[in-house]
């Protein structure tokens, strides 16, 4: 089956009308950018931010990954701040555009990593080769987190 993009989401999102529209739009728009995030909001408080992604992901000279709405476990209130479309380093895979030529191209995601990091070395990957990142933050979803693995797993800290 072909098709000319990837929807990742993860099973704890929910989803906003035209959270699809947005995305495909900009990403039509711009055949370099080969992933792109909605606005990521905090399923149970809907004014603030989600770890998993906020507003577009980068990471520092450490190689720590950051967000645009999130430092650390320090969730900022969305009061519009990020909402213009931006390149970032990194998206996030709780809900994730990208084109499926680009995805098959690096490879798709490494095996050695599982529900966390994987999309940021899929970025990391995408932006060696020359694809762009976007988020798109007229898309909103909400994520309740830690619905695939417990912060408290093993398999999270590596």
């Amino acid at each position: 089956m072909t098709a000319e993009y990837y929807v990742l989401l993860n099973s704890d999102v929910e989803v906003s009308e035209s959270w699809i529209e947005h995305v495909i739009s900009l990403m039509d728009s711009n055949p370099n950018i080969a992933a792109c995030q909605p606005k990521i909001l905090d399923y149970n408080n809907r004014t603030k931010f989600e770890y998993a992604g906020a507003a577009g992901g980068y990471i520092d000279k450490y190689g720590y990954p950051f967000c645009r709405g999130r430092v650390f476990n320090s969730l900022e209130e969305d009061k519009n701040q990020y909402n213009t479309s931006t390149e970032v380093f990194w998206a996030t895979g709780a809900c994730m555009f990208v084109r499926s030529k680009a995805f098959l191209e690096v490879g798709g995601f490494d095996g050695d990593y599982f529900a966390h990091m994987e999309e940021i070395d899929l970025c990391w990957r995408l932006k060696n080769i020359g694809y762009k990142i976007y988020v798109e933050p007229k898309s909103v979803v909400c994520h309740v987190g830690g619905g695939t693995l417990n912060k408290l797993s093993s398999r999270k800290t590596f």
